[in-house]
């Protein structure tokens, strides 16, 4: 049997892609405004009860990650600091606390568990969601299905199908890295990635579908990469092939748009945009509070959703969203964690730990391609959020325990008192 922190770890990955607020919804119903009942303040606890439990285990395991914990730990913080300039501090308090206890138990899922742990707990969690969707589409396909004005989208066992596509984003990602890691029963984890695929297109987010095709794009050249010879030469004409989508969709962002099913306006995204810059603009520095800006007690979110004839609940972009909550000190902060999971993953790259540094590349690519027209990082109910502190944190471990095996090495090869190199102890 498996030891119990490591189904303390998959309780709290299936409750930080929030799969199990369907029971909410089919218990309690759903409306705009509604507010948290007992089945949800449940699942809250024995997610404070989990996180405290997990890092509590780890604790003598947090030497090797103690800058990643200390600056999530900042981040966390912020947000809960900007309580004292939020325009509904009610909101930011609570919200910021479940943020931090994400941040606790991602901690201690990153010190518990190695990657192949993590991607096999995050494969069979996010093809259970995928399972579960359609089982409710079968059985209740009113609570599996949202009906919008000219058609009928499904989002399976969660709140909307953009939710339900970046779930099956990250079932995709941790299955890739199953595969690059070489483990067995591949037949197993092809099946898998075919079940999540068809449901991400099922959903229609256009935004996850093509953040899997660039996922898949990117594990086939890496493979032939690997492979050398007339295979490596195929990779660089696969990355010359996919340079002119790259340059259509910086110069013809509308064609590249109507090319992914969109409009040029991003369903009325870009509309909504202008509005937000100039509610950033009455607090750039700052923000507006963690979680407190589209909260109904603030006029300018509800004048927004009055002007544009739909219920505005999200900047629907990344970076816009982190303005709104932070301002640009805050939004700086976590653009530099973003960066610094970048630079672990390719110092990562030098270590043993191949496979994990490529998946955090993609996660943090999957979290700029999603924040063109999603919230990112900021909410902590999004999947890659949890994923992206856990990787980042893993690969932090892998390159410091990778040093300290080299050191230990050379200290071997040069015993005390004989010439060593100058570079011994840099």
């Amino acid at each position: 049997m498996s030891p119990w922190y490591y189904w303390l770890c998959g309780f709290f990955l299936l409750q930080a892609t929030e799969a199990l607020g369907v029971f909410d919804r089919l218990l309690y119903g759903e409306w705009i405004g509604k507010p948290g009942d007992k089945f949800t303040q449940g699942l809250n606890i024995l997610m404070i009860v989990t996180s405290l439990l997990l890092v509590a285990r780890a604790y003598r395991r947090l030497k090797p990650i103690r800058a990643g914990v200390i600056l999530s730990s900042f981040g966390g913080a912020f947000l809960t600091t900007s309580t004292f300039w939020s325009i509904d501090p009610p909101t930011t308090t609570r919200e910021a606390i479940l943020y931090g206890i994400l941040l606790l138990g991602s901690i201690g899922v990153a010190a518990n568990l190695e990657a192949r742990q993590l991607m096999q707990l995050l494969t069979y969690i996010c093809l259970f969601a995928a399972a579960a969707s359609v089982v409710l589409l079968i059985i209740y396909p009113a609570a599996a299905t949202v009906a919008q004005s000219d058609s009928i989208e499904f989002r399976g066992i969660f709140s909307q199908k953009n939710f339900l596509g970046e779930v099956m984003v990250v079932g995709v990602l941790a299955s890739l890295h199953l595969l690059r890691s070489g483990e067995r029963n591949r037949l197993r984890h092809f099946s898998i990635l075919l079940v999540l695929t068809c449901v991400a297109l099922a959903s229609k987010s256009a935004t996850s579908c093509l953040t899997i095709f660039c996922f898949f794009s990117a594990h086939v050249l890496i493979a032939l990469f690997r492979r050398g010879g007339v295979a490596r030469l195929l990779s660089g004409v696969g990355v010359i092939l996919l340079f002119p989508i790259v340059v259509v969709a910086a110069v013809f962002p509308d064609t590249f748009l109507e090319m992914l099913g969109k409009d040029p306006t991003l369903t009325g995204r870009t509309e909504l945009w202008t509005y937000v810059l100039a509610d950033i603009a009455q607090r750039p520095l700052l923000g507006w509070g963690y979680s407190a800006f589209w909260s109904p007690n603030d006029p300018a979110a509800m004048e927004i959703s009055d002007t544009l004839k739909w219920f505005v609940p999200q900047a629907h972009n990344g970076l816009l969203e982190m303005l709104l909550n932070v301002g640009a000190m805050g939004t700086a902060f976590f653009i530099f964690l973003w960066g610094r999971n970048i630079w672990l993953a390719l110092q990562c790259m030098r270590t043993p730990a191949t496979a994990l540094a490529v998946t955090t590349l993609l996660s943090c690519f999957g979290i700029f391609i999603v924040g063109i027209s999603e919230t990112v990082l900021m909410d902590r109910g999004e999947p890659s959020t949890s994923v992206f502190y856990i990787t980042g944190l893993m690969c932090e471990r892998a390159v410091r325990v990778a040093r300290k095996r080299d050191y230990a090495s050379l200290r071997r090869s040069y015993p005390r008192g004989s010439p060593a190199p100058n570079n011994l102890l840099s």
